[in-house]
């Protein structure tokens, strides 16, 4: 069978004494390391972690890994900011490869966070902090890249079914359902197969009986996911992955007279080749996505309904591993198109763009436990022209337990394509404008750097970083108000200097054989410098944000765990007339989870819990709050494996 294995979770160490578990990263370096070896900070979000949540989205797994906040906006939608960085500035990869096709969206959407079926996923490996050399400048905040399952050598036809279903206790509506399927096995000696499907729905949460305006929105999604590997030669492996995402959002009010119905439908077609030679380790792939998308809005000028709009996207990458003497070498090249039809909004009827780069990275052992870490990105923009990106990063294994590290990497960001193309304009300011494009935005800079430490013993691992982006000419959206304060313009401009720094601290370890506790803090510092010289902060984002969950193995066959989660410190902003923008501090808040997991059986697994136990409502803690948190609500979930 082909040796050489994109994606994999551990590595096992035989001694005499016991067997450690080496947990390995990809993503940082497109080739499997040890965590603690890799050039930057990564979170793995197992399998396991997995099957002990009650999730809605991959977003809603993540919100409770170190550095990462789910920003859930005023109807529900996801935004995984990393660092204090809006998603524009997260790559989102399934299994390596680019997913992107909300473009078409005039408001935007999550889409792409949700059309990944829970029940197909491996592992999450989360990059904090940039990660442009290898993926792009547009990876400044990070990298969440999302692998799935795939057959195991030896184990025949596997597959499982699960059902999940969760009821929200207060206010109407809310409840949510779920129902997965899966598979995967060997057809022939050469073939194998994955396939993963899911139906997701969700009502509409109305906080209070009889509100207009629902604080999550209805939506129903199915997701597809299927990989077909072919073993074309002991050295090569073929994988032809399909998939399928249709996403309807049919009913969300923003008040008495307004509303908006969004319906998209995704098909994903990719093809990968790995291989490996005398002279190097080598992986291409081209992948192209198609995208329908349907978008009504009361507030449009006629027409309302948005019919006929695409997203195609074509990503195609092919790079190559190899060690000479002291260097372990990458080198590739990457190719984005983004093509977008919608005459609504353009006058021209579109936007495309094309993107061109070659990437490089030397790994140097300086010394037996010192390695520097040199790499470099040439990007070529149809606007913007050509611009180099590099990043320097050490590694030093002080003891076989402490690793220290740290980095510094540059980046460039066009601006996209909404922002940039001059014939765009859409309804804004609820209403009462229209934001267009703006033709002079210059491209976003940003220098990032961040040390820090990863320690890792049986039964103990922590890891602690310091980090800071500085971010020139950030775009942001402008909103100009009138004597009344009510909105009345809106543009894109260039702030003449964003940064976020802060700290993150993370670890867990078994306090006896049955008893484990995991924790993490994060702390976070932001400012903006307008072209005037005037500072302000980047609201909608927490200034401390702590984890700490305690899991334990009551019998062999009960689990049970408890997790709190504490936010504090996010600022929100609001008009005040007379006086201009006034910045103001949203209260603190505890949010307390348990559940339980019962093995009833080999193959049957009941899950059960309670979420937001303290009933938690934001809505009623400060009407400045623009995100959310569901009430108390209860859950239930089966999987039968086979």
């Amino acid at each position: 069978m082909f040796a050489a294995v994109p994606f994999i979770a551990v590595a096992e160490n035989q001694s005499d004494e016991d067997v450690a578990l080496d947990t390995l990263v990809v993503t940082a370096t497109m080739e499997a390391k040890k965590i603690e070896d890799v050039p930057g900070f990564s979170t793995i979000v197992t399998k396991e972690d997995i099957a002990k949540s009650f999730v809605s989205s991959v977003a809603d797994l993540l919100r409770e890994t170190a550095g990462l906040n789910n920003f859930s906006d005023e109807t529900g939608r996801d935004e995984i900011q990393i660092r204090g960085l809006g998603g524009e500035y997260t790559v989102f990869l399934v299994n390596g490869k680019r997913v992107e096709s909300g473009g078409a969206f005039d408001k935007g959407s999550d889409t792409d966070l949700n059309s990944v079926p829970l029940n197909s996923i491996e592992r999450i490996e989360v990059i904090r902090g940039s990660m442009s050399v290898l993926y792009g400048a547009d990876a400044i905040g990070g990298v969440v890249n999302v692998i799935t399952k795939k057959p195991q050598e030896g184990e025949g036809w596997t597959g499982s079914v699960n059902t999940e279903a969760r009821i929200i206790e207060s206010g109407e509506g809310g409840n949510q359902y779920r129902l997965g399927v899966s598979g995967m096995g060997a057809i022939t000696d050469k073939l194998s197969m994955t396939v993963s499907a899911e139906n997701f729905k969700q009502d509409a949460w109305y906080a209070d009986d009889g509100d207009i305006s629902p604080l999550r929105e209805e939506k129903e999604t199915q997701n597809l996911a299927s990989t077909l590997t072919w073993q074309a030669a002991e050295n090569q492996e073929v994988d032809i992955d399909f998939g399928y995402n249709h996403d309807d959002r049919p009913y969300q009010a923003f008040s008495d007279t307004a509303y908006r119905e969004q319906e998209s439908t995704r098909f994903d077609l990719a093809v990968t080749h790995n291989g490996q030679w005398d002279w190097a380790d080598t992986t291409a792939y081209i992948k192209r996505e198609e995208s329908d998308v349907y978008d009504y809005n009361s507030q449009y000028d006629d027409p309302k309904a948005h019919d006929g709009l695409e997203v195609n996207n074509t990503y195609a990458k092919a790079y190559a591993n190899k060690t000479i003497g002291m260097h372990q070498l990458l080198a590739g090249v990457d190719y984005t198109s983004e093509e977008i039809t919608n005459s609504y909004v353009y006058s021209s009827g579109g936007y495309s763009a094309d993107q061109y780069a070659i990437f490089a990275q030397d790994e140097l052992a300086l010394i037996e436990n010192l390695a520097l870490t040199l790499g470099g990105r040439l990007d070529n923009h149809d606007v913007y022209g050509s611009n180099f990106s590099p990043k320097a990063y050490l590694v030093y294994n002080a003891t076989d337990t402490l690793t220290l590290k740290g980095g510094v990497t540059k980046a460039f960001k066009a601006p996209e394509a909404s922002y940039l193309a001059e014939d765009y304009s859409v309804i804004s300011c609820g209403g009462n404008c229209y934001l267009s494009g703006n033709p002079d935005l210059e491209a976003e800079e940003s220098i990032s750097y961040e040390f820090g430490f990863d320690f890792h013993s049986p039964g103990l691992s922590a890891s602690g970083s310091i980090f800071r982006n500085d971010i020139d000419n950030l775009i942001e959206r402008e909103i100009g108000y009138d004597s009344s304060g009510t909105a009345d313009s809106a543009e894109w401009v260039n702030v003449a200097q964003a940064m976020t720094q802060g700290l993150e601290l993370s670890g867990s370890v078994s306090l006896t054989d049955d008893l484990m506790l995991k924790g993490n803090y994060t702390y976070l510092e932001t400012e903006a410098t307008d072209s005037d010289g005037e500072s302000t902060v980047l609201t909608g984002r927490p200034e401390h944000q702590a984890s700490l969950s305690f899991d334990y193995q009551a019998t062999e066959m009960l689990s049970t765990f408890i997790t709190v989660n504490y936010i504090a410190g996010m600022q929100y902003s609001e008009w005040v007339s007379g006086t201009g923008t006034v910045y103001n501090e949203l209260p603190s808040y505890y949010r307390t989870d348990i559940g339980i997991i019962a093995d009833i059986t080999d193959d049957l697994v009941i899950r059960a819990g309670v979420k937001n136990i303290g009933d938690v409502r934001l809505d009623e803690e400060d009407t400045g709050y623009t995100t959310y948190e569901l009430s108390r609500n209860f859950y239930a979930s089966a999987v039968y494996n086979f």
